[in-house]
């Protein structure tokens, strides 16, 4: 006890800047939020298209066994002049994918598809090397862009590349949607998160004049923008947030069209979206170290600056969240010591609206995509706690950047799961389960005697934030062990009622 007490200072210190970022980033939540309800759109509608230009569609992908075919299809079936349009299919490949993709692009290239299948020696700078060799050889002025687990809308160009009709727009982003939103309780809440994404974060950013990314997939460039930022850079795991950044920089703007909707596969299993999860946190972590310096110095508003670096460095509040979680603990001794059961009145109602401000972000979220939210509240309140579930593997993610020379890029696996009847029974590509989850199952357990040790001291309100770690660290860890039964057994987290599917 005494070497607690000698670590008094330190401890409360570092616990009390953690709450003070993650305060910060909670108020920034809730002002995207309202900017989003209340702003006007940047771009009115654009005027339809006199002439089509070329444009030229890259579909870059890796080993993509169960969804090539679907991707192919409907890419080639897209509304637009053929002697306009392009295809590519940047394939790197090294299954029987390839063999599969041959005989599709052979197939409509017979049917009268400009369609080309591109593959490399090799797989340097994974996407965006791929992206970067395509565009050598692309007939397009404008590059769309649809990842493997996409399925292009047919009239999608024609509603998103009369926006560059607006001489400075580097890039056109669409909204995604779920192919497999159902599936599983799992998906129901990746749903909730990446809608909050699309239907605030983007809405807000684009509409309050401030830096937005492409996401990758689902977009148009113009091909004179991505050629003055420099082209396709493979340094981060984020070629996506890098190009756009480094485009918007060079005075070119973006457009975000909510409205228009690209469906696509969410990551059915714990072990894949972690995958996913770790990959998005040191893409853009590094995306910060690399870009943060040349926005500090760039001439822009100070706003646009700190909503660029919010943005930037979006997953420190993961490790905001673990510093807190840690340290809870050590503080509930501190208090108990002192005397202290219960917080001041005003530091709790100040300190609550922040706190609640993913709740609130989700909750919009919801409404705008749906309008009832009474069947999807439940969703809402476990995709709130889910961020505590994957804060260590977000956390790794950015200890990656710190630590590592080079950072391999790792797919996140699709399987061409669509309904909520479809199976991984038999599936390549199926993550096996991993020692993080023992990791988990012990950080859980740190969880459950943090909520013990609360409530024996009576300390309420620190019980409550330990069971926001608790209920987020279970979820993940009952979802992980439950995929691992036996194929034959019927899935454990079906959706609650209030799901859909296509």
């Amino acid at each position: 006890m005494v070497i607690l007490d000698a670590l008094w200072l330190p401890i409360t210190a570092v616990y009390a800047i953690g709450c003070t970022v993650f305060f910060c980033i909670g108020l920034n939540l809730l002002y995207l939020t309202v900017l989003a309800a209340t702003k006007p759109v940047k771009h009115p509608a654009a005027p339809p298209l006199s002439t089509y230009p070329r444009v030229t569609v890259q579909l870059p992908i890796f080993n993509e066994l169960y969804v090539v075919e679907r991707l192919l299809e409907a890419a080639c079936d897209i509304d637009w002049p053929r002697d306009r349009l392009q295809i590519q299919l940047l394939d790197d490949s090294t299954d029987e994918t390839q063999f599969i993709s041959d005989r599709l692009v052979k197939k409509y290239a017979s049917q009268g598809v400009n369609v080309v299948h591109i593959r490399r020696p090799n797989r340097v700078g994974y996407k965006a090397g791929a992206l970067q060799e395509g565009l050598a050889t692309a007939e397009g002025e404008f590059i769309a862009v649809f990842d493997a687990d996409f399925v292009p809308p047919r009239n999608f160009l024609k509603e998103t590349v009369p926006y560059f009709s607006y001489e400075r727009v580097a890039f056109v982003q669409a909204r995604w949607g779920h192919l497999n939103q159902s599936y599983s309780i799992f998906t129901e809440l990746q749903a909730v998160i990446t809608d909050a994404h699309f239907l605030v974060d983007q809405v807000a950013r684009n509409r309050g004049g401030f830096f937005m990314n492409f996401n990758g997939t689902a977009g148009v460039w113009r091909r004179e923008a991505i050629e003055d930022a420099g082209g396709w850079e493979h340094d981060t795991l984020a070629e996506d947030l890098d190009l756009s950044y480094r485009a918007q920089l060079k005075g070119w703007e973006a457009v975000y069209l909510p409205d228009v909707v690209a469906y696509a596969e969410l990551p059915v299993t714990v072990t894949a979206y972690r995958r996913q999860q770790r990959r998005w946190a040191a893409g853009s972590f590094a995306c910060a170290l690399k870009l943060l310096p040349r926005v500090v110095r760039a001439p822009l508003a100070p706003l646009v600056k700190i909503e660029a670096a919010l943005h930037l460095l979006g997953y420190m509040s993961h490790v905001c969240l673990l510093t807190t979680f840690l340290l809870q603990p050590f503080l509930l001794y501190y208090a108990y010591r002192a005397g202290v059961t219960s917080p001041n009145p005003t530091v709790w109602l100040v300190t609550s609206l922040p706190a609640l401000a993913p709740v609130l972000y989700l909750i919009y979220g919801q409404w705008r995509a749906y309008g009832n939210l009474v069947r999807r509240l439940p969703y809402v309140l476990l995709a709130s706690v889910m961020g505590a579930g994957i804060m260590l593997i977000v956390v790794g993610g950015v200890l990656k950047v710190v630590f590592a020379r080079q950072l391999a890029f790792e797919r996140t696996p699709k399987y061409g799961i669509a309904r909520a009847s479809d199976s991984l029974d038999g599936k390549k590509y199926v993550i096996p389960a991993d020692s993080f989850i023992a990791i988990e199952t012990l950080f859980a357990c740190f969880s459950l005697a943090t909520v013990t040790y609360a409530a024996t001291l009576h300390i309420w309100g620190s019980l409550l934030y330990a069971m926001y770690f608790l209920t987020g660290l279970v979820f993940v860890v009952g979802t992980s062990i439950g995929q691992m039964a036996p194929p034959s057994l019927p899935r454990t987290l079906a959706s609650l009622p209030g799901g859909r599917d296509l």
